[in-house]
């Protein structure tokens, strides 16, 4: 549990999070006029121009996003609490922000 007065579980925050990407994919995708095909199956989200495959997923295991990427090879988010935020512990960055990056380096 995140909050135990919350009753709001990681996997609801993981799967919330992939859902919302998955929508900031697609509207990239349709702002750019790109070819991406954007799919989830609710743990896991593959994106890909047919050419180059961009993963994120939920582990349960050690309750964190992991994003495999062509550029920055493997990236492990965990869930900040106090910040509402997914961020990668080793450079801080933000889920989100990282993704959105990556998506228009790699597939503009």
């Amino acid at each position: 549990m995140v909050d135990k007065g919350s009753g709001v579980s990681y996997l609801d925050l993981a799967r919330g999070a992939l859902d919302s990407l998955v929508s900031m994919v697609e509207e990239i995708s349709s702002s750019a006029g790109s070819l991406l095909s954007c799919d989830s199956n609710g743990d896991v989200v593959e994106i890909s121009d047919g050419d180059s495959d961009y993963l994120i997923s939920w582990h349960a295991q050690t309750q964190q996003i992991w994003v495999a990427s062509p550029v920055s090879g493997s990236v492990r988010f965990v869930y900040d609490a106090d910040q509402g935020l997914w961020c990668d512990q080793r450079s801080g960055r933000e889920l989100f922000a990282f993704v959105r990056q990556e998506i228009c380096e790699i597939f503009s």
